[in-house]
């Protein structure tokens, strides 16, 4: 697969307004819950908070609800984290995603459940990137495949895939080379097809998989780059990244 990279720093632009404005639709749809966010992005009542921490002050969880919350429960309502858009304004959005983190409750909730990388990988078996070719509006479909690049970002943290058993990994790995696929053919953008590299990386990582390690010696600056801050620098990575996570898996059956 070849991607282009030229007009990343427009659509970087573009997509902090896209995520906004697709939060709305996506919480919309979701199933009745315990607690939900009681300011969201372009009602009045978000309209009048003057400032970032206002904003961010009005997502925490109480506390008296925080631990009576299921981790099925939790993922949902950290998914629809009405700031959680803010990771792509920092030019390495590893960054960005630890700042969300420290800010938010829910994420280091979710980040001390013991079960959370089980019910991300639930959840991520679970859906189906091909499916977005069936939303009828450009709004609906891009509720979809945003919803999937927050769903891989929180799956992509080592904390978490650290936490999942080797099978547990196999899987998602799995999950992830059937989902570039579906991903391809359903026209996603380079931005929101990196993340799926992104997990594939880490874990080749964090199991020293010597076939992805020479490569990674021989690329080093521009895996890091990849690896730690989120940022593609071209189509050579991802290629390298999905013949050695193919040959992991043939490997280590």
């Amino acid at each position: 697969m070849l991607l282009n990279f030229e007009n990343e720093r427009t659509m970087k632009k573009s997509l902090l307004f896209l995520f906004v404005s697709f939060f709305y639709t996506v919480s919309a749809q979701n199933a009745i819950r315990i607690w939900d966010y009681p300011y969201k992005p372009g009602s009045e009542k978000w309209k009048s908070l003057k400032s970032h921490q206002e904003m961010v002050n009005i997502c925490q969880i109480p506390e008296d609800v925080i631990h009576k919350l299921t981790t099925e429960e939790l993922v949902k309502i950290c998914l629809d984290y009405p700031l959680f858009f803010t990771l792509t304004a920092f030019n390495n959005m590893q960054e960005g995603f630890e700042q969300n983190k420290r800010e938010f409750n829910g994420f280091l909730e979710l980040f001390g459940r013991n079960d959370a990388g089980k019910e991300l990988l639930k959840l991520y078996s679970e859906i189906s990137p091909g499916e977005v070719m069936s939303k009828k509006s450009d709004l609906d479909k891009g509720n979809f495949k945003f919803r999937i690049f927050y769903l891989e970002i929180l799956l992509a943290q080592n904390d978490l895939l650290s936490a999942l058993s080797k099978e547990e990994q196999r899987v998602l790995l799995s999950e992830c080379l059937d989902k570039t696929i579906e991903k391809n053919d359903a026209t996603y953008s380079n931005f929101q097809i990196q993340t799926t590299y992104l997990i594939m990386a880490r874990i080749l990582l964090l199991n020293q998989f010597n076939e992805f390690l020479d490569k990674y010696r021989l690329n080093q600056s521009n895996y890091d780059w990849f690896i730690y801050s989120i940022k593609l620098t071209g189509s050579s990575l991802i290629k390298e990244i999905e013949t050695t996570t193919r040959n992991y898996l043939s490997k280590t059956i």
